[in-house]
């Protein structure tokens, strides 16, 4: 699978590696020493059908960041209002796991895994929660993002314009709405741990 705005070959050696992993629960994290402090978010996803995630997640667990690739993918070049990360874990277990964003409902998710340059990663079943699983394994995989950032705001901001568009604002006042919005979550996510 080609990603968009990575000249890179993520291998997919399976239909299901290519399948979205859905996307259970969301949270954010902020730890002392990890990210300089920025919040990053926690994906809990639904590993029922994928024995293999869960595999990785174990095997994983002991290793620094960094033993992932990563590339952000479109699913069609008509549907800008979806966007998906392909996650290629390797050694010494690997998998391929595809998370599939909706930029509207999702876009301040999707925002702190860009500006964080990463996001943890839980193994999980439908219902679950951070609250519920505190103690349960999670690694955090590093997705660099810099070369992203510009497409991602253009996507994010014409995604929610388009969104406040539907609702029956006029495209200046769905403009500026945008912006407002996005700039509200963006203050949100810029918490950092300081570290005393």
């Amino acid at each position: 699978m080609k990603t968009r705005w990575k000249k890179a070959e993520i291998p997919v050696s399976s239909e299901i590696e290519g399948t979205p992993v859905p996307i259970v629960s969301d949270a954010a994290i902020s730890s002392i020493g990890v990210a300089d402090g920025r919040l990053l978010p926690l994906v809990i996803i639904d590993t029922s059908s994928r024995p293999d995630i869960e595999d990785a997640i174990k095997a994983h667990l002991h290793l620094r960041p960094g033993d992932a690739e990563s590339g952000w993918v479109k699913a069609s070049s008509k549907d800008n209002d979806r966007i998906g990360l392909l996650l290629n874990l390797k050694k010494p277990s690997s998998c391929v796991v595809l998370l599939n964003f909706n930029i509207v409902s999702n876009g301040g998710l999707v925002d702190l895994i860009v500006h964080g340059q990463g996001l943890y990663l839980q193994a999980g079943r439908m219902g679950d929660r951070l609250k519920s699983t505190m103690d349960k394994e999670r690694i955090l995989v590093e997705v660099p993002s810099k070369d992203f950032q510009e497409e991602w705001n253009k996507m994010y901001h014409n995604a929610i314009e388009r969104d406040f568009r539907k609702r029956g604002a006029k495209k200046h006042e769905a403009k500026k709405m945008s912006e407002k919005f996005i700039a509200s979550m963006r203050e949100f996510g810029s918490f950092r741990m300081k570290d005393e």
